[in-house]
């Protein structure tokens, strides 16, 4: 077996040892974590690119601080392009990263003699798949082969399934069989999304050079080639391409089957991509085959990139939605397909190529002797996770924090030297309540020893005053984020009063009552700016004094600030509650809770474009606690988030938008100061809001 050529390139002084690109990898053995930085075994890789995106965005998305990059042929291609006649080849998905004509004009002005489109490669792989199943000439289910991602994965990973890859060329092999009986003495180049076609190429040696997007993009530059500036041009194609313009698109083959083969029913092609298919589909692939299962299909369009190879890891168009990028595609397949006169044109062109040309492919082998990971006994595997400390069954979390999908997985990674149980989350926190317990036996010596002397016993518990002193003093800085946040509403709500009183000036509208209304409500905002001072203030204290109080008041006092930014928003406001027993609390707090919450509901509104906004606010109350509810119609809090919306720091709001403190001082004020509950849950509508405080004892 040869060794596979690169696709990544490893800077190991740039990693920082995150271990998202373990994460992310959908093999994961072909990344060593094991030591202070990750190395990378190319000869296990599948090139898919994964890696690369989440290690640029650990380095907060500065591409030149990644410890991975793509490689391609971009230099080899540049330093021929003056010395060989040079034939493109251009991927369909080339038509939502560029204006296509003025790319077909920008490759021409580089050097390029002609250049083709990959969709018509497409149409023959289409044609060729279609005369192998009706021919008997294939094993079923068919896998499509245009991904060669999938293609090395199975043969590094699952050759059982080689025999059903499609013993006929992607859709760039079958162009450049063509092309090839064109320029019989030119050099060809595919102009590419994708960093794993360089495996192929070196497996069928039909293309010379694998260009990426990206790279083509720094060429231009460089040469000084402005595509905006630039006039279009058409391929060279003797044919256009027809609906199979859309085969880089996720369901593009299957779309492009059905049409030129219709009584093939939708049932009988599967589409699938993204990380199902290494997680899921191809293992409960081949055991299906094994047991000749009957719900099989007949044709498998399968991708490695979850949204097609539009956004492939070579891509350029990252920073467009994918509606737009959809689009652009979709557009081109819906006009070359509703061209009839060209489509008979495609039909004859596509007989006679088969004919003349022979498009088959057999470069696949098995490359499983690669894969050499070895599998523990149950014995092995008990010491592991021993290490680990891993001693009960609520141990094993599968938390995935170490980048593995479990701890299984982990522990294969660890007994292959691929890892370290040092990078387990559990261990780590083990690890620390040990050496918690060893300083609490610290500290419970140290009492019992201070007790023996009442003046040591004295200091001492000046000294444990000053430690939560000191804390509350080093959370500070958090508070000062706090405090921005809750004085943004009141601020907002000066300014449009202000602004109000300015209109009815210029207006010649001016009304006494109105005029002391505004400027009382004025007063309020700044008067709450002042209160919210002190009550952070207060809270520094140590003396920090509770007040007996009916939460009916906390509320309206709340909703007294925020009401009119409520009603500005049109959002419904529904009370439903009637406190009558006093709790002994801090209500000033408590309004930042009940702000915090009410102003996330309103962001959210807006965020969602809810149509009706509406906020319910119901009370229990009990013998021994009051409940309040607080519920919105906004969508609700997303799953994947749903244990992290009490962290400090985590927002949704974006950079410069989110403080991420809201939530997380909301609970340590309920929870740590009001001896009180806060929980989150989701509703069929909403998030809901739960806070729940202890009645005083009389």
């Amino acid at each position: 077996m040869d060794n596979l050529i690169e696709v990544i390139g490893i800077k190991e002084e740039n990693c920082i040892n995150c271990h998202q690109c373990i994460a992310v990898c959908p093999v994961k053995v072909c990344s060593d974590g094991s030591g202070n930085v990750v190395k990378f075994n190319n000869q296990l890789c599948i090139g898919c690119g994964r890696c690369i995106d989440a290690c640029i965005k650990s380095h907060g998305g500065i591409v030149e601080k990644s410890a991975r990059f793509p490689i391609d042929d971009a230099v080899e291609f540049t330093a021929a392009l003056p010395e060989k006649d040079m034939v493109a080849l251009v991927a369909p998905s080339a038509q939502s990263n560029f204006v296509l004509p003025k790319l077909i004009t920008a490759l021409k002005l580089l050097g390029i003699k002609a250049v083709y489109d990959v969709s018509l490669g497409a149409e023959i792989t289409v044609a060729c798949y279609h005369e192998l199943i009706a021919s008997g000439q294939t094993d079923l289910p068919l896998i499509a082969q245009p991904c060669p991602a999938i293609v090395k994965y199975i043969e590094l990973y699952q050759p059982g399934l080689l025999k059903h890859l499609a013993p006929s060329g992607s859709p760039v092999h079958n162009i450049a069989v063509y092309v090839k009986s064109l320029h019989p003495d030119s050099e060809l180049a595919f102009i590419s999304p994708c960093l794993a076609k360089r495996r192929e190429f070196q497996d069928s040696k039909m293309v010379r050079y694998n260009v990426i997007y990206q790279s083509l993009v720094k060429i231009l530059e460089d040469k000084g080639i402005s595509l905006p500036h630039l006039a279009d041009s058409d391929f060279d194609n003797c044919i256009p391409a027809g609906i199979a313009t859309n085969f880089s698109s996720p369901g593009g083959l299957g779309e492009c089957y059905r049409h030129n083969y219709p009584d093939i029913p939708a049932s009988q092609i599967r589409r699938v991509e993204g990380p199902i298919v290494y997680d899921k589909y191809l293992p409960d692939l081949e055991m299906a085959i094994l047991k000749k299962a009957p719900h099989l299909p007949l044709i498998i369009d399968i991708l490695s990139c979850e949204k097609g190879c539009n956004m492939g890891p070579g891509s350029i168009n990252h920073h467009r939605s994918l509606d737009q990028i959809e689009r652009t595609v979709a557009a081109r397949s819906e006009q070359n397909r509703g061209d009839s006169v060209q489509q008979q044109k495609l039909t004859r062109f596509l007989q006679d190529v088969r004919q003349k040309f022979n498009f088959e492919y057999h470069s696949y082998q098995n490359l499983a002797g690669y894969n050499n990971l070895k599998i523990p006994t149950a014995d092995e595997l008990d010491k592991i996770y021993q290490a680990m400390h891993k001693t009960e069954a609520k141990d094993f979390r599968n938390c995935a924090a170490c980048g593995y999908n479990s701890c299984y997985h982990m522990a294969i990674a660890i007994f292959n030297g691929l890892n370290k149980g040092e990078n387990c989350h559990l261990y780590q926190e083990k690890e620390l309540r040990r050496e918690q317990n060893i300083l609490n036996d610290m500290v419970e010596e140290l009492a019992q020893l201070n007790e023996q002397l009442q003046e040591q016993f004295t200091q001492r518990n000046k000294q444990e005053q000053l430690l939560v002193q000191n804390s509350k003093l080093a959370a500070m800085g958090e508070m000062i984020g706090m405090i921005a946040h809750q004085w943004r509403q009141p601020l907002s709500s000066i300014s449009t009063l202000a602004g109000n009183l300015q209109i009815y000036l210029d207006l010649d509208m001016f009304n006494k009552n109105q005029f002391k209304e505004l400027l009382n409500d004025i007063n309020s905002h700044a008067q709450y700016l002042s209160n919210t001072i002190n009550d952070f203030r207060h809270f520094f204290k140590p003396d920090n004094p509770q007040d007996m109080v009916v939460m009916n008041q906390v509320i309206d006092d709340t909703l007294g600030i925020i009401g009119k930014s409520l009603e500005y928003k049109n959002v419904s406001l529904v009370k439903d509650y009637n406190f009558s027993a006093p709790i002994l609390t801090y209500p000033n707090e408590l309004m930042q809770v009940f702000l915090n919450i009410i102003k996330n509901a309103s962001d959210a509104f807006v965020e969602n474009e809810i149509v009706d906004p509406r906020i319910i606010i119901t009370g229990i109350e009990t013998d021994d606690y009051v409940e309040v509810h607080l519920q919105d119609n906004a969508g609700g809090i997303p799953e994947e988030i749903t244990a992290k919306i009490f962290d400090p720091y985590f927002s949704t709001k974006g950079p410069g938008i989110g403080t991420g403190l809201g939530l997380y001082m909301s609970k340590m004020i309920v929870e740590e100061h009001c001896r009180g509950q806060l929980l989150a849950s989701n509703t069929d509508q909403g998030a809901c809001f739960t806070i729940k405080l202890p009645l005083a004892q009389g």
